[in-house]
């Protein structure tokens, strides 16, 4: 495999000095790492896409952004999947503004999100959320319990008729997000459930449509920078509403990053969402990314046998949710264990997933390898990408982070057009 990448990159290189220079200036091209800043201790030779079988693994996602390209659809849909490194969405939020900061892509929408403060826990940082009355949650990491679950893993419940919440995806990001079109997730079919609206200038809008596949969509008369629901008890049978998420999006041509993540979540928390199949069925995914692994392997107790099984069934699933999308895996990278020592599980890990991958014909971007390996999460926290656990990066490492995983891509999907012939 990597004698044929290096031919590939070599390829590529001549390409810019051939009669083919013209086409691949229409193309999308790496550019946030080409200065290797942090070559001391990053492995910028390794920040490549694995793919067991390049003619089928990303095919379904480079084809996509071939049609976006070329005028042939109108989005680009990608979904994260992930545990506290996402929810906080400084990593996932930098791959999104990467995707739609490139003009020949084009920003499509924020996408799906969880106001996390409702369930208790911390919103991601790029989103505003605000809310009256009282709600509680309820989070896929939990032991022996069950709840109505969809895709962001946590619900947010209330008894309150006249109560409300407000998302804000634009306050707090560099990105412009016009809202035209909301989902609203939630179980539309039970009688216990009140109804909701969005708040216009003009009064209470309720949904243009309700899917089977659980959600509220609203078409909004004229943009908005910011969403306000109020719920509403129009029968007698009607005593709380259970919220398990919310996509926000517009009517742009261009790239929706969608991002779902929670704090503490193994493998075996996304396996326990009911909802996990409808949810995403309904965001038509291109790509999905599996960004799980950390808590699986945060012990010297490790069953790595246990966690590979889990992470076939999760993929299974998705498969089954949408059979057309490609499938990404990144590897959890290294970080430390409780006392200071580096955690050995997390190569364990690394070594199941790239297993996996081959068996099930997904993609592995193998962030352990690109930080240095084992020990390395000591060179990154001395230069201030990771947090003093040793688990979590700092805003400055997750912006790095992201900044590899979207040039790798984006390099990637160079190196199918070469395939292919432009």
């Amino acid at each position: 495999m990597m004698n044929s990448m290096h031919y590939l990159i070599s390829l590529y290189i001549g390409l810019w000095s051939s009669v083919a220079y013209q086409y691949v200036e229409e193309l999308p091209k790496p550019k946030y790492t080409l200065n290797q800043e942090y070559r001391a201790f990053v492995k910028y030779q390794d920040n490549l896409i694995i793919s067991p079988y390049p003619e089928s693994t990303l095919m379904s996602f480079y084809q996509a952004i071939d049609g976006l390209l070329e005028d042939k659809r109108q989005k680009l849909n990608i979904v994260h999947i992930g545990d506290s490194h996402i929810q906080a969405d400084f990593f996932s939020n930098r791959v999104r503004s990467h995707f739609q900061s490139e003009k020949l892509l084009g920003n499509g929408g924020r996408g799906y999100v969880f106001p996390c403060s409702m369930a208790n826990s911390h919103d991601p940082s790029s989103l505003k959320v605000s809310y009256t009355g009282k709600w509680t949650g309820c989070k896929n990491i939990q032991i022996s319990t069950s709840c109505s679950w969809g895709l962001g893993g946590m619900t947010a419940t209330t008894s309150d008729v006249s109560a409300s919440f407000t998302i804000d995806p634009n306050a707090r990001n560099e990105q412009n997000y016009p809202i035209t079109r909301v989902k609203v997730y939630y179980d539309v079919r039970s009688p216990q459930s009140y109804f909701v609206n969005v708040v216009t200038k003009d009064g209470l809008l309720e949904p243009c449509a309700l899917s089977a596949d659980g959600f509220a969509e609203f078409c909004l008369p004229e943009p908005q920078d910011k969403i306000t629901f109020r719920l509403e008890k129009k029968l007698s049978t009607q005593s709380k509403f259970v919220l398990e998420g919310v996509s926000l999006e517009n009517d742009e041509q261009g790239v929706q990053y969608h991002s779902v993540g929670v704090n503490g979540a193994m493998v075996s928390s996304y396996l326990k969402v009911p909802n996990l199949e409808k949810q995403l069925h309904s965001l038509h995914p291109d790509l999905v990314i599996l960004s799980l692994g950390t808590n699986d392997a945060y012990s010297l107790n490790f069953d790595a046998n246990a966690y590979k099984i889990n992470l076939a069934k999760l993929i299974q699933r998705i498969k089954t949710a949408t059979p057309k999308a490609s499938i990404l895996i990144t590897t959890p990278g290294d970080c430390g264990l409780p006392g200071g020592g580096v955690n050995p599980s997390n190569l364990l890990a690394r070594k199941k997933i790239l297993e996996l991958a081959e068996e099930s014909d997904c993609a592995v971007w193998d962030l352990f390898t690109i930080m240095g390996g084992l020990g390395s999460v000591n060179h990154w926290l001395k230069a201030g990408m990771f947090a003093w656990d040793k688990v979590h990066l700092t805003g400055k490492g997750y912006h790095l982070q992201g900044d590899l995983l979207y040039d790798s891509l984006i390099q990637d999907y160079l190196y199918y057009r070469v395939r292919r012939g432009f």
